[in-house]
Formats: structure tokens, sequence, C-alpha cells
């Protein structure tokens, strides 16, 4: 399993200055190429996702539609866990694995994913069962529909995942457009013949991630060699960093989650519909944003370890001034086209919807403004700090969430995220600077 090198950061020293024009144009065709497919990879798994969804919002109702969403969340929950335990400790330390040790690792990997596959789906089937006994219909809707179709989509995922460890942008697109293609054919003919509900939804979904799933398996099969005991024991490695990653991610998940189920709880599921529409439209340019995270790790990982925090700390000054120029013109086009872009996509736009558009967009530009100082504090194995300053911004949004729903409704959430998100920045740059400076 071979490792590109790093299309951003440090490199070779300076070559002569005959031939710096010619390499730095090799060099910037290269890192255009690979870029380009990082992101058109996430406009395809984003224009799939939203399609799906406005199809539903369009054609199944807003109660069915915002029991969809719902859906959605408890998946976020579960490639959350299998991000900071597997998928990202998995793309930290593959730069440092030695050559002849890369195919365990990866099987190592393969088979944690089948165990975490399994367990969610008895998770899920629990929850499902409990909740239908105890006449929780709108929980049971969301969870024993998944009980089965999450193993195929979550496998997907983690494929997919794969793929950007090795920043092979290009097969990750190619494989994305192809599931995308078959989810959004066969959620299209579930509303041809008049059967376009959660359920049935879930299952072509889940058909479309099985199919190019088992063409990884067919493609990748010889790069990885699963043996049990490296599958504990690189699992067992994992913990500490995992255990930190887990912290910090599912608190900026929570951030993320609190939104819908509170309003789902508090005004019900149509409530839920409304947010998802505006929320979808500031998503539009989370793509690129997106694309970059999906780069940022591997490219962050082999410049530490290829030049130290000399070379970090050039790739994450780069990150950053494209994280801010890039958030705050995305915000400005949000604000400017959401309504048109919202009615367009979905046929609906909240009463309050600019307000709501105009704070998310806000939030926005605050979450992307330190986002690479995340990755090189992780790179840096200080995990933890990145969990600290996420806890403090989580505590200040889901009270001041609590504390407006009721006055402000939808908009009241939407605004909560705000001062959250800037507690966490201004966080997040003390520990950095603190750490990038230390010896």
């Amino acid at each position: 399993m071979s490792l590109p090198a790093s299309s951003i950061g440090p490199e070779e020293p300076l070559p002569p200055p005959g031939k710096l024009g010619a390499m730095w144009s090799r060099g910037l065709s290269a890192a255009s190429g690979r870029l380009t497919y990082a992101l058109a990879d996430q406009v395809t798994y984003s224009f799939g996702n939203m399609v799906v969804a406005a199809i539903l919002s369009r054609h199944a109702g807003r109660s069915e539609f915002g029991t969809y969403i719902l859906t959605q969340r408890a998946m976020d929950i579960f490639i959350q866990i299998c991000s900071v335990f597997s998928w990202a400790p998995f793309m930290f330390r593959l730069p440092s694995t030695p050559r002849e040790r890369q195919h365990i690792f990866l099987g190592s990997i393969v088979g944690q994913q089948v165990c975490a596959c399994l367990v969610f789906a008895l998770l899920l089937w629990m929850a499902g069962w409990w909740t239908a006994g105890h006449h929780y219909d709108l929980y049971a809707n969301v969870m024993v529909p998944l009980a089965v179709t999450s193993m195929a989509i979550l496998f997907r995922e983690f494929t997919r995942r794969m793929y950007f460890a090795e920043l092979r942008f290009k097969a990750a697109f190619w494989t994305e457009v192809a599931t995308v293609g078959l989810q959004i054919a066969g959620v299209e003919f579930l509303y041809r013949v008049g059967r376009l509900h959660v359920p049935e939804t879930l299952q072509v979904l889940s058909f479309g991630a099985g199919v190019v799933s088992l063409y990884w398996i067919l493609t990748e099969w010889k790069t990885f060699n699963i043996r049990l005991r490296d599958v504990y024991e690189d699992f067992r490695r994992d913990l500490r960093l995992g255990g930190w990653l887990l912290g910090g991610n599912m608190i900026s998940m929570a951030s993320a989650q609190c939104n819908p189920w509170l309003l789902g709880a508090v005004l019900g599921p149509a409530s839920v519909g409304a947010y998802a529409i505006c929320e979808s439209v500031v998503n539009i340019p989370r793509v690129a944003l997106n694309s970059l995270q999906n780069a940022m790790a591997p490219v962050v990982a082999r410049s530490l370890a290829k030049d130290g925090k000399t070379g970090l700390r050039q790739v994450i000054a780069r990150y950053d001034r494209a994280l801010l120029l890039g958030s705050a013109v995305c915000a400005t086009g949000v604000l400017a086209l959401g309504p048109w872009v919202a009615r367009l996509i979905f046929k609906a736009f909240p009463d309050n919807g600019r307000l709501i558009l105009l704070f998310l967009a806000l939030n926005f530009i605050a979450v992307a403004a330190t986002l690479a100082q995340s990755y090189g504090l992780t790179a840096l194995d200080r995990a933890g700090l990145v969990f600290y300053a996420n806890l403090a911004g989580f505590v200040v949004q889901v009270l001041l969430a609590i504390a407006l729903v009721g006055k402000l409704n939808v908009a009241g959430v939407a605004l909560a995220m705000l001062p959250g998100s800037i507690v966490v920045v201004i966080i997040r740059q003390i520990f950095y600077r603190r750490e990038i400076t230390s010896p």
C-alpha cells in the first residue's frame, strides 16, 4: 500500500533557480488535481444527501421528512464513533507505519469495522424493540428500519475514508458517484411506485452502499490481511488517541445533534424539517470545507513526520488563510442566495428563514476559523486540548439553546450555536499557539 507524497507542506530543498518554475508548475498541477477530486467527492456526497432529502421533503410530508432526518442523525453518531476509534487513528498513524506492516494495519481496521457494523446493528434493534414496546413511535420509526440497513451504509463510509487515508481521491470520487447514482435512482423509483416511506428509503440507500462496498472488497482484498490478534492489539493502541478524539468529536457532533433533537422534543418533527431546510442550504458550501478536512489529517501527519513543527506550522497557516477567507465568501453567498436555493430545492422556506440563515452562516465562519489547529494539536498528540475547547463551547451552546428555544423557536437554537463556536475559537487558538511554540 503505497503512500503518495503530500501535496501541501514543505518538500525537498529548493532546486536551482532555472528549475524552480517548472517544478512549481508540476507541483501545482498535481495538487490541483488531487484537491479537485477531493472537492468533487464531497460535492457528490452532499449532493446525494440533499437530493434524497429533497425528494422526501417534496413528496413524503413534513413528519416523514423529519423522521428521515433523525435516522441520518443517528447514523452520524455511528460514523463519528468509527471515525475516532478506527479511521482517524489510521490516518494519523499510517505515515509512521513500516511499509511491510501496512497491509496488516489495514486488515486490523477492516476487522474492527466489521465488528462495529454488527454491534451497532444489534444496538439499533434493541433500541427499536424497547421504544416500540413503550409506545415511543417516533423513535421506534427511526431505530427499527436502521437495524439492518445501517451495516451497509456504515461500511460504505468506511471504504470512502480508506481512500482518503491513502490520498486516493480519484477512486473515492468515482465510487461515490456510483453510490449516489444508485441511491437516487432507488429513491426516485420508490416515489414513482408510491412507496416513498422511511423504511423503504433506507433499504434502497443500503442497497446502493452495499453494491459499492462489495466492489471495494473485490478490488482491495489483496492489500490487507486480517489477523485477529492484530485487530485487538491495534485497537488497544488506538484507545488513548481514540478516547480524546471520541470526546472532542462527540461533543462537536452533539453540538450539531442538539438542535434537531431539542426542536423535535419541544416543537415537534415539523420544526426539525424547517431547521433542516436552512441547515441544508448552509451545508452547500460546507462541501468545500469537508473536502479540505478529508485531506487535512493525512497531510498534517505527513508534514509533522517529515519536517517537524516547522513543517506543521506552515501547513496549518496555509489552511487557516484558506478556511477563513473561503468561509467568509461562502457565508455571504448563503445570505444572498439561500432563500432562493431553499425554495428551488425543497419548495419551502421558513417564515423566519433569513434570520436562521444569518446565525448559521456566522457559525459556519466561526467553525472554520481554527479548524486546522485541531488537526495540528491532534498530530502533536494533544487531542485532549481539542476536547476541552469543544466541551466549553458545547456547554455554552446547550444552555443558550434551552433558554432561547421557547422564545425564538427555530431561530433561537440557531443563534445558540454562534457563542459556543466563538468560545471554541478563542480557547483552541490559545492552546495551539502554546504547543506549536514549545520546545
